[in-house]
């Protein structure tokens, strides 16, 4: 398989046609000849340098003329088969819908594109009302995420006071659950406990505060705890913020 030659029919490198005579008489001239020598090996290898002259000359004028000669073939080839393709798809752009495909296709494509195209948009009378109800439904969206926000602010610096940011806090609180060294803290004479003021609530507790609360078991303390935590709640609402636990 002969290799792709290069493109020296390009004008753009010259602007000279290399298959006119004028340019293949000028690139293969004869040149003047010489002085016949007057030894006989001489004589010789002269001839034979224009023999090989010649040769070359020979060969360079028929290489341009076959490479052109390619050079048109291959571009009149490319050129009929590109005017063949371009004419087979304008074919299939202007042929008519098939028969299966226009009784497969949905119904309802023809019918939006008529009213596209004929109508120009779909009618939309309520327009108007759709979008300033959404418009109202995202402003009160972000009402109640900024309510959200402000609150959830609130809530965080009402149990910042609590929080502990230094050493002595730290040390002052690990005093007050576990005790020092000297007063230990200790839980019905038992021993070291971080329970100080009262037993671990235990599952029968838990049990009684369930059933006090679906009003089976009635007594003060759990009427007075009740009460506290709705009079909190109201306070919270009043207020619009968290307030501090009430300790009875």
């Amino acid at each position: 398989m002969l290799p792709v030659p290069r493109d020296i029919f390009s004008k753009r490198r010259g602007g000279v046609d290399k298959v006119t005579p004028e340019y293949l008489d000028n690139t293969t001239q004869v040149g003047e000849p010489r002085t016949r020598p007057s030894h006989d090996n001489e004589a010789a290898l002269n001839d034979w340098k224009l023999r090989m002259a010649e040769r070359r000359r020979q060969n360079l004028r028929e290489g341009l003329t076959e490479l052109h000669t390619r050079r048109v073939k291959f571009d009149t080839s490319m050129a009929r088969k590109t005017a063949r393709r371009q004419a087979e798809r304008q074919q299939l752009i202007e042929a008519a819908e098939r028969e299966d495909e226009r009784l497969t296709n949905p119904t309802t494509t023809a019918l939006i594109k008529s009213a596209q195209t004929v109508n120009g948009r779909l009618p939309d009378p309520n327009r108007e009302q759709r979008l300033a109800e959404m418009k109202s439904r995202v402003e009160a969206k972000e009402a109640q995420k900024a309510s959200d926000r402000q609150d959830a602010l609130h809530t965080l610096y009402m149990h910042a006071r609590n929080f502990i940011v230094s050493e002595p806090q730290l040390d002052k609180a690990i005093d007050k659950a576990f005790g020092t060294a000297t007063e230990p803290v200790v839980w019905r004479n038992r021993g070291s406990s971080i329970w100080s003021e009262a037993v671990p609530q235990s599952i029968q507790d838990k049990l009684n505060a369930a059933n006090r609360s679906r009003g089976t078991v009635m007594d003060n303390d759990w009427i007075a705890n009740t009460t506290l935590k709705r009079v909190g709640k109201i306070a919270e609402q009043l207020t619009g913020g968290k307030m501090e636990k009430v300790k009875n």
